[in-house]
């Protein structure tokens, strides 16, 4: 749920803001995952190559403001795609993860610390699991539709404060389940303050229901630390159509690429549907990840940003239709490989 909370073009632009039953053999299973890995990243990355270039030829060349920095009205499209290779469960099997996300959002800029936006966000998280016995079999869950609306404000306090609140709705289903039951919403706000020019920091905290759980109130830091000319240090989603909140380093290339090393959490609730094992259950996936990814500026108009990293600390955990724990297991460091593409106009 926190990811598309911290992910705001507006935000993300200006850096204000701020997831034993049997030995399951290894080896040759990772081939079958790798191709279609590979072959969904390459047709993202055409597609949005294609558009973003499209629209390049048609910008205004003589247009000296970039679009990132001019007040008024302004629409963004972001796409992206993630996948998990191959993993082992403590228990017994495995499973892989695919990922494919889609979000737009429109927002009025009345300058550098004053906006308002809406964003919608649909994403598709495809779930392969590979556990002939043990806990885990049959598969406890598919297909994962994820949709979310937020609105991220920011406000100026004056010269030197600025406040930023996050209120956001989302839905997070296995096929056919029933969105009433799969709704959760909350807030995420903060202030931050100036210390000097290049450093912002403030605190600030989130509030989020969980499926069949508690709410969930944490507290956020809000840094953006510009450590000189080249280096730049954030707190914000991390990259792509990976999930959760982290801290990002990055690091300017050149005018056109950044380089870039992260760490985040993810966690996430799923409701289940009626026809499966646990009819109307929730299933979770919780991990924390370092990811290092290389970003590159389409002139005025967006970005590509194609990043790698492991997963660490993975777990699993299948719950009744109230909540209460049937199974958990924790799986196997993992690779992953995304690529993201963002366009604004």
């Amino acid at each position: 749920m926190v990811n598309d909370t911290l992910n705001s073009e507006e935000n993300r632009d200006h850096g204000r803001t701020p997831e034993v039953y049997e030995n399951h053999p290894k080896g040759p299973k990772i081939i079958g995952p790798l191709t279609d890995g590979i072959k969904l990243i390459g047709r993202v990355l055409i597609c949005c190559s294609l558009w973003i270039v499209g629209q390049m030829l048609a910008e205004d060349e003589n247009a000296n403001m970039p679009r990132s920095l001019q007040n008024g009205w302004y629409q963004s499209f972001e796409t992206g795609a993630l996948h998990q290779f191959e993993t082992d469960m403590d228990s017994a099997g495995g499973f892989g993860v695919s990922r494919f996300l889609a979000r737009a959002s429109i927002g009025y800029r009345k300058d550098f610390l004053n906006s308002t936006s809406l964003s919608f966000g649909y994403a598709h998280t495809s779930y392969q699991f590979n556990a002939s016995t043990g806990p885990w079999a049959p598969e406890p869950w598919g297909g994962v539709h994820t949709m979310s609306l937020s609105a991220p404000i920011r406000r100026s306090l004056g010269s030197d404060w600025m406040l930023l609140a996050i209120p956001s709705i989302r839905t997070i289903s296995e096929d056919n389940a029933d969105l009433g039951q799969s709704m959760v919403g909350g807030i995420i706000t903060g202030i931050s303050y100036q210390v000097r020019p290049g450093l912002s920091i403030g605190p600030g905290f989130g509030v989020l229901t969980q499926l069949e759980d508690s709410v969930n109130v944490f507290p956020i830091v809000l840094v953006d630390w510009a450590m000189s000319e080249k280096f730049k240090l954030q707190t914000g989603r991390g990259f792509g159509a990976s999930q959760g909140p982290g801290l990002v380093l990055t690091y300017a290339l050149s005018d056109s690429w950044n380089l870039m090393i992260g760490g985040r959490m993810e966690r996430f609730r799923l409701r289940l549907n009626s026809n499966g094992r646990v009819p109307n259950g929730v299933g979770q996936d919780r991990k924390a990840s370092v990811s290092v990814g290389a970003q590159y500026a389409m002139g005025k108009l967006g970005f590509i940003t194609l990043y790698t990293g492991i997963n660490l600390s993975g777990e699993l955990e299948l719950n009744d239709a109230v909540g209460n724990e049937i199974v958990a297991t924790d799986y196997d460091s993992t690779p992953f490989v995304g690529l993201n593409a963002s366009i604004r106009f």
